[in-house]
């Protein structure tokens, strides 16, 4: 029902052409130099505005794009977060890079790095799940304060994902199918990488309602 709703919600507000083209021209821009790293950020201080509104259960969640400089202010801790939980990843692709390397063409070689790719592969795959669990984590929590730490209170974070386990199970795995429906839909028009900020918002603002909703159930039990 989540997975249905993240990608329909949008009809129900009536400027949505608007905002949704507004939306595209920031993805348009985003390949240039310079303007494209403000677009990016402008887009994901977007992201982080509709994870708070759909946190928030507003009935009509898509945000306006009225203030331009505040998205751009609110993306940059969201683009750094990314970076900075991806790159143990891309500090491996580095290193199978250079292993690629200096192995040679070889089928012996060729074979060895199979080998190590397999191996790896899994591992890969599991901190990729543990990394945006975390970061979806520290999304929800930043969409409520503005704070940026929200993303780097590993701690706390640890904590919340061992005691939301299921709930976060459960949004991995609503991610991971709108992901696979959205990469289906790049080869129309891109319109994978148009729907990729509102569903993802929805998907993860719903998750942030429900670990509130969890954490209230938990203090009225403890009361």
């Amino acid at each position: 029902m989540i997975l249905l709703r993240s990608f329909t919600y949008i009809f129900g507000d009536r400027h949505w052409r608007r905002k949704m083209a507004e939306l595209a021209l920031f993805l348009i821009l985003c390949p240039l130099p310079v303007v494209g790293i403000l677009c990016l950020c402008a887009l994901l201080g977007y992201l982080a505005a509709l994870v708070r509104n759909v946190s928030n259960d507003y009935p009509r969640p898509l945000p306006t794009w009225t203030h331009i400089g505040e998205d751009i202010g609110k993306g940059f801790p969201v683009l750094v977060a990314i970076l900075v939980y991806h790159l143990p990843l891309l500090l491996a692709l580095l290193l199978l890079s250079a292993a690629r390397g200096s192995l040679g063409g070889s089928l012996f070689g060729g074979l060895t790095f199979v080998g190590i790719l397999t191996g790896l592969a899994p591992l890969l795959l599991l901190y990729l799940a543990f990394a945006w669990s975390l970061l979806a984590l520290g999304m929800t929590r930043y969409a409520e304060t503005w704070e940026w730490d929200a993303f780097f209170q590993f701690n706390a974070l640890l904590r919340s994902l061992q005691a939301n386990s299921m709930l976060t199970l459960q949004w991995l795995i609503v991610t991971a199918a709108a992901c696979l429906l959205l990469i289906a839909l790049l080869p129309a028009a891109l319109l994978g990488l148009l729907l990729f900020v509102p569903v993802q918002g929805y998907v993860t603002g719903t998750y942030g309602r429900r670990l509130r909703g969890a954490k209230f159930a938990y203090r009225q039990g403890r009361a």
